[in-house]
């Protein structure tokens, strides 16, 4: 796949289940990474739940455009209750990170709706609880690939690009994916 379909399919809604199995093979491909690299352990477990919930995220998010409450809700409070009960002591910590990284998103969205949708926002804070401190470099990591998609969308339709709009859910993704493995 060359950039130009590339920035195209992020710039565009797909048909759905174009991208399922792209995204079924790639995140098992992940999984099984992870539980190579961390055993049989709880790290692997939180790992690829992650995985899974990012990857079912993202592609609803190119299919739909929007992050659905029924995955990222329940998918949040899982995270939080695990996080909790493993340390209680740490859940303050943890809270204002989650806050934090729904924050980032928040302001931008209310500058702007159609820029940033709540769903984002959402999605942010479920990362924050699930990766703690990670959260920063999967964040960095979803900001800038999307400004170079930006860039090369920019670069291909010129000024017109402006108007278009691109799914932030998948570049989270894969700064979630990042974090889980170099956080």
């Amino acid at each position: 796949m060359d950039l130009r379909s590339a920035t195209a399919r992020l710039a565009a809604p797909e048909r759905p289940g174009q991208l399922r199995p792209a995204v079924a093979i790639t995140t098992f491909a992940l999984v099984m990474l992870a539980l190579a690299l961390f055993g049989p352990s709880g790290r692997a477990l939180g790992a690829v739940f992650l995985l899974c919930v990012v990857a079912a995220l993202a592609v609803v998010d190119l299919e739909e455009r929007r992050i659905p409450n029924r995955i990222v809700l329940p998918a949040t409070a899982v995270v939080l209750a695990v996080q909790i009960a493993l340390d209680p002591r740490g859940t303050p910590g943890l809270i204002v990170i989650s806050l934090a990284s729904a924050l980032f998103f928040c302001l931008p969205m209310l500058v702007s709706p159609r820029g940033m949708g709540m769903g984002d926002v959402k999605l942010a804070f479920f990362l924050g609880a699930a990766l703690g401190q990670a959260v920063v470099l999967a964040i960095a990591v979803a900001v800038f690939a999307s400004f170079l998609v930006a860039l090369a969308l920019l670069a291909r339709n010129g000024p017109a690009a402006r108007k278009s709009a691109i799914a932030f859910g998948p570049f989270l993704a894969c700064g979630a994916a990042v974090a889980i493995f170099l956080g």
